[in-house]
């Protein structure tokens, strides 16, 4: 099951909070799960089991060569975020789990406040998602 939180990472280039992601690699990846799954491994360290993601897009934005899709992952905990491999750090400042409802308030006490103009979009259709699996 989901709970309330979601991972969000501080990006920075621009310094904005996003979800985790990356770009689709023809050499590594077969589909768009691929890279979902192989991203968030490269940033966070975290391995995902596929079984536990959700392979429906969430939400999807643009076309395939500038596609966006987000995917669900539910945990049964929260994992550390520490162990992300070296050669990918440049990428982003720090991680933060954030309330799924609350989420501009608790980044209101970070120095970096703004989040990418979609995530909040992004964030509705998590919740809506949520709200219509828990009914």
């Amino acid at each position: 099951m989901c709970g309330d939180e979601v991972l969000m990472q501080l990006r920075r280039h621009p310094p904005v909070w996003s979800f985790v992601g990356g770009g689709f690699d023809r050499l590594k990846d077969s589909t768009l799960v691929d890279t979902a799954i192989r991203e968030f491994w490269e940033e966070t360290g975290i391995h995902l089991d596929r079984d536990h993601l959700m392979t429906h897009p969430v939400h999807a934005l643009g076309f395939w060569h500038y596609r966006w899709e987000l995917y669900l992952y539910c945990a049964n905990q929260k994992e550390s975020v520490s162990s992300a491999p070296a050669s990918f750090r440049s990428e982003y400042e720090k991680y933060r789990y954030v309330n799924l409802y609350h989420y501009k308030s608790d980044l209101a006490e970070e120095r970096h406040k703004r989040t990418y103009p979609f995530v909040s979009y992004q964030i509705k259709k998590v919740q809506k998602y949520l709200n219509r699996k828990i009914i």
